[in-house]
């Protein structure tokens, strides 16, 4: 894209949907830069080198409830069914069967098993955003809306008490709608181009866990090592830009996921989570390549490692009936956006550098075991600063 008004009839790219709504201030200022712009967007049906693609960002979900409180830090201590997700090993680690559900993004599992080998299943929301753009041009701004929901199937084995090994599959679906408007010379709104699709997708994760100090898992004190494996893959949508004859067909990158955990346990009232994500960003960049050309001179977007920290404390409550559970977290997280270091002046504004981000989490649960039942409730907040992003959980054993 460092020569933009050549380049972008080349482009040929992946996408995501996008919704405009000038400012009223828009029609009164001079339109040139903004017809400019709408001739540089329509004569691109590469989404990825669109000014309006600027916001979107590539990383993988997170999954909320308890692991939300934690930092996201789960892939070591995997105790629930939510592994089947983080890191399907985990599920050896449930004792007896579980069914576990939770709000915010909702969520729904259920493990069952023997002893050595357990299995789950589930369904969830696991994405829900809307991406707005700034005014990078009089007049021109554009949002996105997308969602992401994902079932899948994981089994989890212990192959000696100091290792457990699992794998999953899933199948996730992208949905995706919006468009973009831009002022053109009689200080008109047109648009310039839309962007829809709904996509499924199977995709796997592989989970190891390694008892390093500890006879087994539940050995006081214990060390426990947990590595998890999502190999990227893409989904498709459609994109029609106004000048073009057919919409065109792009595609939409989740990168490879390698996450390490490790999980210390003092005592049966603290637990320490340390982990670190490698997310491949640079597969976005080489598909973009692949899609688009020469389009994608000047972009990049480098690989992250975002590492994340959590702890719970676990107490009794005064009259018996119960336990209480207080955690909490900090994630580094990356911008995750791509980034523009071409000539376009344009391009260098909307795809401009975003900042790392520090990320608090809180949560809290009670703890309940009766007659050989037991029930936990959940309620965490992703984001305390910038949210709060609540989810409420509630699991049952039995």
């Amino acid at each position: 894209m460092s020569k933009v008004s050549a380049q972008h009839e080349k482009a040929r790219g992946r996408g995501a949907s996008f919704v405009r709504t000038a400012s009223p201030r828009a029609a009164g200022r001079p339109p040139l830069a903004a017809a400019v712009l709408l001739a540089i967007a329509a004569g691109a049906s590469a989404q990825t080198t669109d000014p309006v693609f600027a916001g979107w960002r590539w990383a993988p979900p997170a999954v909320g409830s308890r692991p939300a409180g934690m930092g996201g830090a789960f892939v070591a201590i995997a105790d629930s069914v939510k592994s089947a997700v983080v890191n399907p090993a985990g599920l050896t680690l449930v004792p007896v069967s579980e069914i576990g559900l939770s709000s915010g993004r909702p969520w729904l599992a259920a493990g069952f098993g023997r002893p050595r080998i357990r299995v789950a299943g589930y369904v969830a929301r696991t994405d829900e955003a809307r991406v707005e753009l700034a005014e990078v041009s009089p007049g021109t701004r554009g949002s996105l809306d997308s969602s992401v929901f994902e079932a899948g199937l994981a089994a989890g084995v212990e192959l000696h008490p100091r290792v457990r090994v699992g794998a999953s599959l899933a199948w996730a679906r992208l949905r995706l709608e919006g468009q973009r408007l831009a002022t053109g010379d009689e200080g008109q709104e047109a648009v310039a181009a839309t962007v829809d699709g709904e996509d499924g997708r199977v995709h796997a994760t592989a989970g190891l866990l390694l008892i390093l100090v500890g006879a087994n898992a539940r050995a006081l004190p214990s060390l426990r090592l947990g590595v998890s494996y999502q190999p990227g893959f893409d989904w498709s949508a459609q994109m029609n830009v106004t000048s073009a004859a057919a919409a065109d067909t792009i595609e939409i990158r989740r990168p490879s996921l390698i996450a390490f955990g490790l999980a210390w346990r003092a005592s049966d009232r603290w637990s320490l989570l340390a982990q670190g994500d490698v997310i491949r960003y640079g597969e976005v960049v080489d598909a973009l390549e692949r899609n688009v050309g020469d389009a994608a001179a000047g972009f990049s977007l480098a690989n992250a490692v975002e590492p994340r920290l959590g702890a719970e404390f676990a107490a009794p409550l005064w009259c018996g009936c119960g336990i209480v559970r207080l955690r909490g977290g900090l994630h580094y997280r990356s911008p995750g956006t791509l980034l523009y270091e071409g000539v376009d002046p344009l391009a260098a504004q909307a795809f401009a550098p975003r900042s790392w981000r520090t990320v608090a989490t809180l949560g809290a649960s009670f703890f309940a075991e009766y007659f050989g039942n037991a029930l936990r409730l959940d309620l965490d907040s992703r984001n305390v600063f910038d949210g709060p992003e609540l989810s409420f959980g509630i699991a049952w054993r039995f």
